[in-house]
């Protein structure tokens, strides 16, 4: 057993999710299976999970050894990290789901704190404030600026030429048709 062989079918991450379905009432569209890596210390798989209202939890799991029935060293995935919305937050009860009632409790638990902060988080996620992307062109360096700059100033002397020319134009019209009886 490695942690390669964990995916979104993978026993414990099945009854994770759907334990977190029924606790908190709403679907898991999400369900992302993370790269290996180092957390707090060990090897760990992340699968991370999105709510239908936004929230997200992250549970990593990692490869223990355990003793099964007739005392055989076996292999099984552990939970030992859980973070929600980016939290990492302390492990209260049972999150092996070798014995299933305190499995379900534990994740019902985690279920209604995601449901009695549902309020909180909708309140915090209004309050962030929405970056437009940029539409204009990329930046530019400083010799282009200067060079499109020298560029900008020679049209301008150009029209300033020009309007310059109309202006003594028009000025010669006024002055001829006020001169006339």
């Amino acid at each position: 057993m490695k942690l390669s062989d964990i995916t979104e079918k993978t026993h414990l991450v099945k009854d994770f999710v759907s334990q977190l379905k029924k606790s908190t009432k709403q679907a898991i569209p999400i369900v992302e299976v993370g790269k290996t890596a180092r957390v707090s210390g060990a090897s760990a798989r992340p699968v991370n999970m999105v709510l239908e209202n936004g929230q997200s939890v992250k549970i990593y799991l990692r490869v223990v050894s355990a003793k099964d029935e007739d005392n055989k060293d076996i292999e099984r995935f552990d939970i030992f990290r859980i973070d929600v919305n980016g939290k990492a937050q302390p492990l209260s009860g049972d999150y092996d789901n070798s014995y299933r009632p305190a499995f379900d409790a534990s994740v019902t638990a985690l279920g209604n704190m995601l449901r009695t902060g549902q309020a909180a988080f909708d309140k915090s996620r209004a309050k962030q404030k929405i970056r437009k992307p940029r539409t204009g062109p990329a930046p530019k360096n400083k010799t282009q600026q200067l060079k499109e700059l020298v560029n900008d100033a020679g049209d301008l002397d150009k029209t300033i030429d020009i309007k310059t020319k109309e202006k003594a134009g028009l000025e010669q019209q006024l002055t001829n048709l006020t001169s006339q009886p």
